[in-house]
């Protein structure tokens, strides 16, 4: 168990342990939830894009995919989903 102070404009500054464990970041966001009297729970709030990018770029770096060819797979795309929806046949 850690204790923590709350500074300043309510910060509270994480022990460097759990930081590390959680692979915590400056700029990460949590869910604070009132458990009651006075206790808290504090949840890191995953952000769908976040989860999405990560996994893009793991892919991307995996593939070995450069930018253009990125750019032009998702231009090729577009246009197909354009066809695909709204060209009339």
């Amino acid at each position: 168990m850690s204790t923590v102070q709350m500074r300043g404009k309510g910060t509270i500054t994480f022990p460097a342990k759990l930081r590390s464990k959680y692979k915590l970041q400056e700029g990460e966001v949590f869910t604070i939830i009132d458990l009651g009297g006075g206790s808290f729970l504090l949840k890191p709030k995953v952000l769908d894009v976040d989860v999405f990018s990560r996994r893009i770029a793991k892919r991307i770096k995996e593939e070995n995919v450069s930018l253009d060819e990125l750019l032009q797979a998702l231009d090729d795309e577009r246009k197909t989903y354009y066809q695909e929806n709204y060209v009339k046949k």
